[in-house]
């Protein structure tokens, strides 16, 4: 065993945010940790390292840790192999990518028999990812990983730990097993509490009809003299008596009836546009031979691109190759470039810049929505967002909160051209599962700039790779 942990406790404040009975990471094994941002995912990664310190427990680590940091720290030198591996070149200032590339080097490089990796896919473009994802398939250690990327927790992973409300709950399999899972448990108790609601129904109805016939017999029937209710009377109490016996039995049944909880449930949200809204020109935009560059440095070089209206194309490529020039070039509508009259475009961008930080999510959100505000509160629970998280001011949010409030603004508009440029950045498999089915009931034409691969592949009707100054397809 490599590492074992017992009655870990963990508070800030007054929230318990760890309280786990017992974890053991044995050798082979492959586990992905997830949960919801902000549960206490890196706490525990950070606890289990020993850089954090518990309240309470005991943790044996019995072999040496090895460590990916979000904040793309390294802890130490870089072997030439791990190097020449991630495409590392010699810089004094180094890309977020950069430095991510170099912390995986420097972890991989201690060939330690124990690997933590939070969020290694930060910054990594996809081709960046995919190499990670090699080296972890051919890594001969233990590893725990928290991270979103559902198709590395999907290819790497044998184990899931999934944190919820300071526990851990250990699954078999990879991330696609857990979440098969999951979806069985939500069915299994969706049908108990469906058989719950129906035996609650019938002993109240069966109560309701005793309590009135048992009402009947306190009255004579009609055209029954006195003479004939007074010799009647007596048998109908005795029939009145059974009467509230078989009542007070369905009402015992009803009192000690298990009660089953309903299964939360996200509400529905479907973004068609209506028929007078959708672009009916064959192509949304187009780019024809167009070329941009900084000095000698040709970012973008006789680059074509035919966004077809109504579907889902995505951009895709190396950190740098020019995907959001491209973007920005079509929507700055420079030389080469052309949107149809028809469009009413939405943009996403990476820094949000458009939200007040001064206004609540919801003020934000709901300021040019097209929807009504239970449209606008429905989206954002299909984002994660709590109602209590839509009362807050822009300017306290966590990064992924402010990314889902700047998506949900985007989602409301009622655009039929929307572009997005890396939405899925700082967001849990959660909220990328929740926007996948948001994004698969637009019904307008879709632009997007993505790294993740299964957003990319469970939507994309077109592919385009930007390389070498090119927008090349991409065969699928």
């Amino acid at each position: 065993m490599l590492l074992n942990a017992q009655n870990i406790k963990k508070e800030y404040g007054i929230q318990i945010v760890l309280d786990i009975e017992k974890l053991e990471i044995e050798d082979g094994e492959r586990i992905g940790l997830i949960g919801r941002n902000g549960t206490g995912k890196s706490t525990l990664l950070g606890v289990l390292a020993g850089r954090i310190a518990c309240d309470e427990g005991i943790i044996r680590r019995n072999c040496e840790i090895a460590e990916i940091l979000q904040t793309g720290d390294s802890d130490g030198e870089a072997d030439g192999r791990f190097i020449s591996q991630m495409k590392l070149r010699e810089s004094a200032v180094k890309s977020g990518g950069e430095r991510t590339r170099l912390a995986i080097a420097s972890a991989f490089s201690k060939h330690a028999p124990l690997l933590f990796a939070d969020e290694p896919t930060t910054n990594l473009d996809m081709e960046g990812v995919e190499m990670l994802e090699k080296m972890m398939a051919g890594y001969r250690g233990a590893i725990l990983m928290i991270s979103h990327d559902r198709t590395l927790l999907d290819r790497v992973c044998n184990k899931i730990w999934e944190l919820e409300d300071g526990e851990i709950r250990v699954f078999d399999g990879n991330y696609s097993d857990w979440s098969q899972q999951k979806n069985r448990e939500r069915n299994f108790q969706q049908f108990e509490y469906d058989q719950y609601q129906k035996e609650k129904r019938h002993l109240e109805k069966a109560a309701d009809a005793l309590h009135r016939k048992s009402q009947t017999m306190t009255k004579p029937p009609k055209r029954m003299g006195r003479s004939e209710w007074i010799l009647y009377k007596g048998v109908a109490s005795v029939q009145q008596g059974h009467v509230q016996s078989n009542k007070a039995a369905v009402l015992s049944r009803l009192e000690h009836l298990e009660k089953k909880e309903k299964p939360a449930e996200l509400p529905h949200v479907s973004m068609k546009l209506p028929d007078a809204g959708r672009i009916h020109a064959r192509y949304a935009a187009t780019v024809k031979e167009l070329t941009v560059n900084y000095g000698d440095n040709y970012v973008l070089n006789h680059a074509t691109l035919y966004v077809e209206s109504g579907k889902r194309t995505f951009l895709t490529g190396t950190n740098g190759a020019g995907k959001s020039t491209l973007i920005k070039a079509i929507l700055q509508h420079a030389p080469g470039t052309f949107i149809t009259s028809e469009a009413r475009i939405s943009y996403f961008s990476q820094d949000q810049d458009t939200l007040d930080p001064q206004k609540t999510v919801l003020e934000n959100v709901t300021a040019d929505a097209v929807y009504p505000q239970h449209i606008c509160r429905a989206v954002l629970s299909n984002l994660y967002m709590s109602r209590d998280d839509m009362f807050k001011t822009v300017s306290v949010l966590s990064g992924g909160e402010r990314v889902k409030t700047a998506l949900a603004k985007v989602l409301v508009s009622g655009c039929n051209f929307m572009i997005l440029d890396e939405p899925t950045n700082h967001m849990d498999v959660y909220t990328m599962e929740g926007l996948e089915r948001l994004l698969e009931s637009y019904d307008g034409t879709l632009l997007a700039v993505s790294h993740d691969r299964t957003l990319v592949e469970h939507l994309a009707d077109a592919v385009f790779r930007v390389e070498y100054g090119a927008v090349v397809p991409v065969e699928r």
